[in-house]
């Protein structure tokens, strides 16, 4: 007796963009940029009105020197108001989430990246953009790109509402 099996495109078989994004939160030591930016290439886009609330923000580690600023301004994620009032940086102080004042403001509107059209954060005094894309409904993922950072060009991050 043969045992017939179903044959699967070779496609079926590799994860979701979701999976594979959701495994770099718990992946031990620094993360490959090339490997999260195929990843984030991959994701959903998400619309600037899908991101109003707060967000509690994470770093992928991969070694970039702004990960460490992040880290020493104890950053805990972002605030959307609305697309014209947004806190980019909320930080504790005395045990509440507070707008780190010293980096201002931000707003929010769609902007085309990596051949996408999807919501993106531009702050009002620092030329920094964060490009987000849906990991699920209650986690994004985010790059970010500075003038400010040379050749190192993006930090990965993402948020979870």
């Amino acid at each position: 007796m043969t045992l017939q099996l179903p044959i699967f495109p070779l496609e079926y078989l590799q994860t979701s963009p979701t999976k594979r994004f959701l495994s770099l939160r718990n992946s031990p030591g620094l993360l490959n940029p090339a490997y999260i930016d195929e990843i984030f290439q991959e994701l959903r886009p998400i619309k600037p009105e899908n991101l109003m609330g707060e967000w509690d923000g994470f770093i992928l580690p991969t070694g970039h020197p702004f990960e460490t600023e992040l880290e020493e301004l104890n950053w805990l994620g972002n605030t959307f108001d609305s697309t014209d009032d947004i806190a980019p940086l909320i930080v504790p102080v005395k045990g509440e989430r507070v707008p780190f004042e010293e980096w201002g403001s931000a707003s929010l509107c769609e902007v085309k990246y990596q051949g996408a059209v999807s919501a993106t954060m531009i702050y009002d005094e620092r030329p920094i953009m964060v490009h987000y894309k849906m990991v699920r409904s209650n986690i994004v993922a985010g790059v970010i790109e500075s003038k400010l950072f040379g050749k190192d060009k993006r930090v990965y991050i993402y948020l979870k509402k």
